[in-house]
């Protein structure tokens, strides 16, 4: 029988120049202390030998754009890309020294997505989309030289309405984890994304943050208390910079009901970073 053998979720723009230019030096030493903790969470992963790992994430409207946002998307196939851009932001042009391609764990995501369109999932699928800085940054400041594990990539609409809803996306994870409990896998499992910001898209707010909404949704998932993260609206989200948490409630659906070990939680004026790890 299959389990879930590590889960975390952490922020995804992982590079130290990208802060240093956006808020000084205490930017970079914050980035660093959250990179810092990641990499020590790679360590336990590393120790659980997962056979796949499952990484959920955000499109920026740079795989998908305006011709197709899928609500929630599988990425299957035998390999993925890591996304190259003419224009790539700093973040992404910092990931040039990683691979081109990466194996993907084909028998999981086929499972995830033919036993959730049975389940009642009307998820999109796809053999082409590479992933950008949202997936990659987080595995390798993870795992950096050693090895990944083949891969499931996870797309979630976070920014373009309507986005699902956080209850549905809680629901998803749940059917994950059946998923993976009726296979012979281990799986770890990660979510990326904020926590609280203002991505370009808004541009009157750039620069804030809502440390007290990143605060309670961090109480929250300490005490294992994920009820009242699944009423969270669309609105509510959006007001508060919070639309990548909708990775974190796939993740949250998938663990349940374990409880969170906050590794760093990080204030800035740009983004409040954050690496969050389930005891499971």
């Amino acid at each position: 029988m299959g389990r879930i053998v590590f889960g975390g979720a952490m922020s995804h723009v992982l590079d130290p120049e990208y802060y240093q230019a956006a808020c000084g030096d205490l930017g970079r030493q914050k980035v660093i202390e959250a990179m810092d903790a990641i990499a020590r969470m790679g360590d336990r992963l590393v120790e659980r030998k997962p056979d796949a790992l499952i990484v959920v994430a955000d499109d920026h409207m740079n795989a998908f754009s305006f011709n197709c946002v899928p609500a929630l998307c599988v990425r299957i196939g035998k390999k993925v890309q890591r996304m190259t851009q003419d224009n790539a932001e700093a973040f992404d042009k910092v990931l040039d020294h990683m691979a081109n391609e990466y194996v993907l764990h084909e028998d999981l995501a086929n499972s995830i997505l033919e036993q959730g369109v049975v389940s009642g999932f009307d998820l999109a699928l796809s053999w082409e989309a590479p992933v950008d800085h949202a997936f990659l940054s987080p595995v390798n400041t993870l795992l950096g030289p050693r090895a990944i594990p083949s891969l499931v990539p996870i797309f979630v609409n976070a920014f373009i309405a309507p986005q699902p809803t956080a209850r549905r996306c809680f629901q998803f994870g749940q059917h994950i984890a059946q998923v993976v409990s009726k296979s012979p896998w281990a799986v770890g499992m990660i979510a990326t994304g904020g926590l609280s910001h203002f991505p370009e898209l808004l541009l009157s707010r750039v620069g804030e943050t809502d440390t007290a909404f990143d605060r309670k949704l961090i109480h929250w998932m300490e005490r294992g208390e994920h009820e009242p993260l699944l009423d969270l609206t669309a609105d509510e989200l959006h007001k508060t910079g919070s639309h990548e948490f909708l990775n974190w409630m796939v993740l949250l659906g998938a663990i349940t009901p374990a409880r969170a070990d906050v590794r760093y939680f990080g204030e800035l004026p740009r983004i409040n970073l954050a690496a969050v790890e389930w005891r499971l």
